[in-house]
């Protein structure tokens, strides 16, 4: 009877048989040196690229008051000028829906529109125009540069939000979308889209 007969298996020609007992073989005094310096090599770029990461998005922060957006924040124009895409998981510069967005870490909510919304609508018809809308928006602040400025004497809404008017050479960029019917003007309540 074979050893794997007599621990109740049945030989079998398709099993390859493995002992764990057997100690791996040693392998020479050079091979063990080389496999120490790809590890510190390895190590070394790992900590070095982790220290570059958390210190990066640091370095490029513009300089913002205390308090949360000066009155009156007026970005780069060309290149230096953010870009926003749609919100994921990570918030610091995209867009939200039609009326609101994240600038260098602030939620921004426009305040002069409003828009369908996108998160809790009421019907299909005010999902799709509020979608339309949170594209439009993402597609105007990547246009060029543009002015974040307050509204009034109301800072931020219930949310936490600040409250600001997006203007690109003198015209408001909420204006915009109230022309192109993907917005309201804001009159100081919601109103239903259904």
């Amino acid at each position: 009877m074979s050893v794997n007969e007599d621990r109740g298996h049945a030989h079998d020609d398709n099993v390859i048989s493995v002992d764990f007992r057997d100690k791996p073989k040693k392998r020479p005094g050079k091979g063990r040196w080389k496999d120490w310096k790809l590890g510190l090599a390895a190590f070394s770029i790992v900590f070095a690229g982790g220290m570059l990461a958390l210190v990066w998005p640091i370095a490029d922060l513009p300089p913002i008051a205390a308090a949360g957006l000066a009155p009156k924040l007026a970005l780069m124009a060309g290149d230096s000028s953010p870009h926003f895409e749609l919100c994921g998981g990570t918030r610091r510069t995209c867009v939200v829906d039609g009326d609101t967005f994240w600038l260098e870490g602030e939620k921004i909510r426009i305040a002069d529109i409003d828009t369908p919304e996108i998160s809790e609508p009421k019907c299909d018809a005010e999902y799709e125009l509020g979608m339309k809308a949170t594209y439009r928006l993402r597609d105007l602040l990547n246009a060029g540069s543009f002015e974040v400025r307050t509204i009034g004497d109301r800072n931020v809404d219930r949310y936490g939000r600040k409250l600001r008017v997006v203007v690109r050479n003198g015209r408001s960029l909420g204006d915009q979308l109230v022309r192109e019917g993907l917005a309201r003007t804001w009159t100081g309540r919601r109103e239903p889209w259904c």
